[in-house]
Formats: C-alpha cells, sequence, structure tokens
C-alpha cells in the first residue's frame, strides 16, 4: 500500500512537472513569437503593401530616364504670359482661356491641344507642402521622411518619381524601408496617370526637371520645371482624342522658351515667333 502511494504521489509530481514545463515551452514561443513579430513585423507588413501597390497601381514601377530627344519645333509660335513667366507654344491658332487667378490657368486651342499653366503656391517643394498644409493633417510624416523636406524642391521631386517597389529593401534599415514605402504611397496618389507610360528627366541650361508621361503613348504629359532662379511651375499637357498628339519637339519648344519675366503680368499675348531657342547655346 505504502508503495502504491509512493508511486501515485511520484506520478503526480511528475505530471505536475510535465505541464509546468508545458507552460514554459509555451511560454518561450509566445515570448519568441513576440521579438520575432516585433523584429519582422514591420518590414514583413511593408514588404507585403510594396507588392500589393506594384500589383494594383504597376505605373509605380516607373522610374525616371534621361530624356533622350531635345529637339525643338521651328513650327510659328505663340508667346503666353501668365504670372510673372512667358514661354512659346508651337501653335498658332486661337485659344480660349479659363481660370487666371490662384496662379492657374487653362488655355484651351481651337487646334485640339489645350495648357493649364500652374505656379505653386507653396514653393518649398512637394513633400515640404505636404507635410505643411494644416489641412492635409499630414505633419506626422515629418520625422518619416527626415531631411527630404529641407531638401531642394527638385530633390524632393526626384526622391518621389524614383521610389520604386524594387528600391524599396523591406529587410534593410528600418527608417529607409520607412520613408521608402511612405514616398510609394505618395507617388501613387499624387502623381499624374501619364506615369504609366514614362518619366523622363530633362536638363536645359538654366533649368531642369521631369516630363511625366511620353507623348507617343500618352494624350497627356505633365511637366515639372525647377530652375529659373528657384522657381517651381507645372504644365499639363493636353491633345484631344481627335487631334495630333503631342510631340517632343513641341514640348522642347514650350521648355526652351519658359522664362521668368517682371512679376504680374497676366497678360496673353498672340504673335508668331518662327525662330526656336537652341538648348545646346
Amino acid at each position: 500500500m505504502g508503495a502504491l502511494i509512493h508511486v501515485t504521489a511520484w506520478e503526480r509530481k511528475s505530471t505536475v512537472r510535465r505541464i509546468l514545463l508545458a507552460f514554459v515551452r509555451v511560454a518561450i514561443l509566445i515570448v519568441a513569437l513576440a521579438v520575432l513579430i516585433n523584429i519582422l513585423g514591420p518590414p514583413i507588413a511593408i514588404f507585403t503593401t510594396t507588392r500589393w501597390m506594384a500589383r494594383k497601381i504597376p505605373a509605380v514601377r516607373v522610374a525616371p530616364q534621361p530624356l533622350a530627344d531635345y529637339s525643338v519645333s521651328s513650327e510659328p509660335a505663340t508667346t503666353i504670359s501668365y504670372f510673372g513667366f512667358e514661354f512659346e507654344v508651337p501653335w498658332n491658332a486661337t485659344f480660349k482661356t479659363k481660370g487666371g487667378k490662384a496662379n492657374i490657368v487653362q488655355l484651351q486651342f481651337d487646334s485640339g491641344q489645350s495648357l493649364t499653366f500652374i505656379v505653386p503656391a507653396n514653393q518649398d517643394g512637394l513633400l515640404s507642402e505636404i507635410v505643411q498644409d494644416r489641412s492635409l493633417n499630414m505633419s506626422g510624416l515629418r520625422p518619416v521622411l527626415g531631411g527630404l523636406t529641407n531638401s531642394s524642391a527638385y530633390d524632393q521631386y526626384a526622391a518621389l518619381l524614383s521610389a520604386t517597389p524594387q528600391s524599396i529593401r523591406a529587410f534593410g534599415p528600418r527608417f529607409e524601408a520607412v520613408r521608402g514605402s511612405t514616398l510609394l504611397t505618395i507617388k501613387a496618389i499624387a502623381v499624374g496617370p501619364g506615369l504609366a507610360t514614362g518619366v523622363s528627366s530633362f536638363k536645359f541650361s538654366d533649368k531642369r526637371g521631369f516630363e511625366i508621361g511620353d507623348p507617343q503613348k500618352s494624350k497627356r504629359v505633365d511637366l515639372e520645371v525647377f530652375g529659373m532662379g528657384g522657381h517651381h511651375v507645372e504644365i499639363l499637357l493636353f491633345a484631344a482624342k481627335d487631334s495630333a498628339p503631342l510631340s517632343q519637339s513641341e514640348i522642347n519648344r514650350i521648355l526652351t522658351s519658359l522664362h521668368p519675366i517682371s512679376a504680374g503680368s497676366t497678360v496673353a499675348a498672340a504673335h508668331f515667333i518662327t525662330s526656336p531657342t537652341d538648348p545646346n547655346q
């Protein structure tokens, strides 16, 4: 009987020990999983998000490539002046205007092209504008974007367009991965629809910037122009469905002729010029 009691007590202690060991193993597993999630959770989330965005919005895969064609149209041009800037458009058709206030105007040409000219009120750069605009409630992005908001307006846009799913190292340095994922999200939202057809970076003697949209593939091309004494302007070009597509030489005519003039000029002149600016001079 005593032996039976001794065996039962030993089995009870053994069972308790097995239960305690099981609890210890479960506790260790839980701690290990918590550490793993803390370490790998954000990278996995970033990896999953960027790949999902690449599938849903393939345009975010596109990064800037140097402009290959610097030819300039020699067709008769119309000189346009708005908001302290002047430029030439290689269309000698009549046009109607819409807007003209708040630094934005739209010109609709009878030949089928339309042009929207914008001088952003905030010249600090797109990323700076996003974190500074209280109506957007995005000031929390300032630590994420880091020193980018203190960079030039051109460098901010270059960083934005250069962000691609391929450039984000989800399991690399955490700060860089989070910033890259944030830039990719902003790129998907803020950049025009022509992005899917290509982006070119251009550089002329007094200005540089980006051409979003390939005129051979898209009816819309967006120009982000920087320089000219520290200015940033946007030019949105459209070609109607039944009109001739935009050409690179026409776009280059606008870019090479764009320059600041006396502030406050809002008059659109309509005289014709036949000698384009040579970007190589």
